[in-house]
């Protein structure tokens, strides 16, 4: 069922922006019970984070993992560890948790860090610092109204992807 060219869905089943910075994280309006994943990449300036060595901090949430939204991930791509173990030592300081190995990737198993955008912008922040890597944010959000998505204070150039609800 298509919603036909220019139509407004009445609500999303998601929503993606990409590319933000930490101020962007911080002014989001979006209820925070809509966000269904967040992520925070690094890489080395002037290099593209898909292409070039990065590290990439990500946590899915509670109705979206098998998880249950407690873990909080780092993986990091090809890149040295004079940018990883600073970074991993602010993310262990900042997000606590039982930390392991699993798939390659460091998992921080019932973190301790409160899921906020204070606290997702703050992070971004202290990961830029630590690695002196460039940092962008994405955020994911479920079931956001026309409203919402209308009144957000997201930059619209930045929308990653959205997908309709059909009902």
């Amino acid at each position: 069922m298509s919603l036909g060219l220019g139509v407004e869905p009445n609500k999303y089943k998601m929503i993606s922006y990409n590319q933000l910075t930490p101020d962007e994280v911080l002014k989001t309006n979006y209820p925070l019970q809509k966000l269904i994943f967040w992520d925070i990449t690094s890489s080395l300036p002037g290099k593209s984070t898909t292409d070039a060595p990065h590290i990439t901090v990500y946590w899915y949430g509670p109705n979206v993992s098998s998880d249950k939204g407690s873990v909080i991930r780092m993986k990091s791509t090809k890149i040295d560890p004079k940018y990883t173990e600073p970074i991993a030592h602010v993310i262990t300081t900042k997000v606590g948790g039982e930390v392991s190995q699993k798939e390659g990737a460091t998992e921080f198993r019932n973190f301790t860090m409160k899921i906020s955008y204070k606290s997702i912008a703050d992070l971004a922040n202290s990961i830029a610092t630590a690695g002196k890597l460039t940092t962008e944010t994405t955020l994911e959000f479920a079931m956001v109204t026309k409203e919402e998505k209308a009144s957000s204070t997201l930059p619209k150039t930045k929308i990653l992807g959205e997908k309709p609800l059909q009902e």
